[in-house]
């Protein structure tokens, strides 16, 4: 089973090489979703309090898809103690 997080913010991105030419983006969103997939649960997907508040914000408009669980503080390094939130799909879907 595989593991999912995400967050909701800015990001920088580039082109990096000469020979063979990659896209990356870099920041401290970038860095905070990548613990939100380290420090998830297989089966789940996780996400951070401003994503899960995004995404509260935006479901209205497209539908009761899914629900924002509440998973509580969970120690993440680098960022100390976060309130984490697991995204589930809505029981009528």
């Amino acid at each position: 089973q595989i593991r999912a997080g995400f967050d909701s913010g800015p990001i920088v991105g580039s082109v990096v090489g000469t020979t063979y030419k990659k896209y990356t983006i870099f920041g401290n969103t970038v860095n905070t979703a990548s613990r939100m997939e380290s420090t998830g649960v297989p089966g789940r997907i996780q996400c951070t309090k401003r994503a899960a508040e995004l995404l509260e914000k935006e479901r209205r408009g497209i539908g009761e898809r899914f629900v924002v669980e509440e998973r509580g503080a969970v120690e993440v390094k680098g960022r100390g103690s976060m309130t984490t939130f697991f995204v589930n799909a809505a029981r009528d879907c």
